[in-house]
């Protein structure tokens, strides 16, 4: 049986998306099908638009979502129609050479769906990040299928399929930020407020949260901040530097994706220091450092 849904399609780069019906095959072997319920907007989901990741276009956005397992294919005993499911894009494989080293959050070959959802016309579509959640319903691999506590909000749980889980990630994984270390995040949007969650979590004694709007640092505050940089007021590598009786941080996490801000976040290390890209960058941006800071 396939299911006809309406969806959000970015056909061409730059070009205005649109609402169009997608049809969805009902799950073969190792696939589930999710009605959703919930999907953040990512930044990642105008890069796809943008041509900034692939020009593998049409693309069917969204990534960040929640939603109800409506049916399995017949090998599929991780999750069963009914479940609530956070829908994951890192569906590690357990079996490549990262994961058999103990690091699934670096593995090689994540699980997506492996048949097509297409446009009416029987154009394939490309799911952003395997998932394609800006839909009525989606095809994903189970393995993406995260089964969660039901009493949770949809619009909150989706969060934890990308933003939460990147910076998480970043901070805790990544960086490994360990107890008394020093940490400034920049970027302070859903990843960035994330990093510096983790590394509260982590135990990180100092954590600096640099931005250019004042709402967004007054969020990372909230998330566990213990100071903040305003970008637009102060040179943050400096800041930071003061910030960390002179020396940088131990990690300092980037999460804009942007060539300057990666800059700034390199500089404002210390010597010994880790630098965490997670922020999205485009193809094209490249950074220029002198090898001898390296």
């Amino acid at each position: 049986m396939t299911h006809e849904v309406r969806a959000v399609v970015a056909r061409s780069k730059g070009a205005p998306v649109a609402l169009e019906t997608v049809l969805v095959p009902d799950p073969g072997p190792g696939e589930a099908l999710v009605r959703v319920q919930a999907c953040g907007v990512c930044h990642t989901d105008l890069h796809y638009r943008e041509g900034g990741i692939n020009d593998d276009f049409p693309f069917l956005l969204g990534h960040e979502a929640a939603g109800v397992v409506e049916s399995v294919g017949p090998d599929v005993t991780s999750v069963a129609p009914g479940d609530f499911v956070v829908l994951n894009w890192r569906a590690v494989c357990g079996e490549c050479r990262s994961c058999r080293r103990g690091r699934p959050w670096y593995c090689f070959s994540t699980h997506n769906a492996t048949q097509k959802m297409t446009l009416a016309d029987g154009t394939v579509l490309s799911p952003a990040l395997g998932i394609g959640a800006f839909a009525e319903k989606t095809l994903v691999a189970a393995g993406q299928c995260t089964k969660v506590d039901s009493r949770a909000r949809p619009e909150a749980a989706g969060l934890l399929g990308c933003g939460v889980m990147a910076g998480l990630g970043a901070a805790m994984f990544t960086g490994e930020v360990g107890l008394g270390d020093s940490v400034a995040v920049f970027g302070c949007g859903g990843v960035g407020c994330a990093a510096v969650a983790g590394s509260v979590l982590a135990g990180a004694s100092r954590v600096i949260a640099v931005d250019l709007d004042p709402k967004k640092l007054e969020l990372a505050l909230r998330f566990g901040a213990s100071h903040t940089v305003n970008a637009t007021a102060d040179d943050p590598v400096e800041k930071v530097r003061e910030l960390t009786g002179g020396n940088g941080a131990d990690v300092c996490i980037e999460a804009v994706g942007n060539p300057k801000v990666m800059e700034q976040a390199f500089f404002a290390r210390d010597l010994a220091g880790t630098l965490v890209q997670v922020g999205v960058p485009t193809p094209d941006m490249r950074i220029d450092l002198p090898m001898i800071e390296l």
